[in-house]
């Protein structure tokens, strides 16, 4: 498949960010839910060390997780927004006295994407859907970031991602890469097509 014919995605974003971690030979923490699985589905063998949580709730957390592995050295990590929201606390104190980078780039879909992969999706009206599955939520996230003193951009093209993580890992401290992604239907679409090709 060819990267540069496709606009911005969830796959290539995670295609982006493990050849990332591959050339610069940084760790990868990679969230639960779509991150994981298109990691795992669409992006490049993995030739660094590769963290990713699970547990009862297995997006809460995770932010902290890759803040623990950049400490004192570097790591991009990969979540979706809900994953970070859920975890926000961890914007407190960052990589704290130990110091080091991490590039936290967030798939910002608005909501649970996983979930329209699921019967739900297509079972329960769409507001049903949002509400209890979709569960959107309407923050800024490059402001959150900001708000706790940290580095952030939002990106919207594969060139743009590519440049903000490689500016980021060049830098110390936090940098939060939001990256718009069409929406949580597009997305099953560009999955089914993909699998189609």
């Amino acid at each position: 498949i060819d990267d540069d014919a496709y606009e911005l995605s969830e796959p290539l974003v995670a295609r982006l960010v493990v050849a990332v971690s591959n050339e610069a030979n940084v760790a990868l923490v990679v969230g639960s839910s779509m991150p994981v699985r298109d990691v795992e589905w669409w992006a490049p063998s993995r030739r660094t060390r590769v963290f990713a949580n699970r547990g009862a709730n297995g997006i809460d957390g995770v932010v902290s997780t890759a803040f623990g592995v950049a400490a004192g050295s570097r790591a991009v990590a990969l979540v979706g927004d809900l994953t970070m929201l859920h975890d926000v606390s961890a914007l407190v104190d960052g990589l704290g006295a130990a110091g080091g980078t991490c590039v936290l780039v967030v798939v910002d879909n608005q909501g649970g994407g996983i979930f329209s992969f699921l019967s739900q999706g297509t079972s329960l009206d769409n507001d049903r859907f949002e509400l209890l599955f979709g569960t959107p939520r309407r923050h800024e996230l490059d402001a959150v970031a900001k708000a706790f003193g940290h580095d952030a951009t939002i990106v919207t093209s594969v060139a743009e991602l590519r440049s903000a993580i490689d500016k980021g890992l060049a830098s110390e401290g936090i940098h939060v890469v939001v990256a718009r992604v069409p929406s949580r239907g597009e997305n099953v679409e560009i999955h089914e097509r993909w699998n189609a090709q």
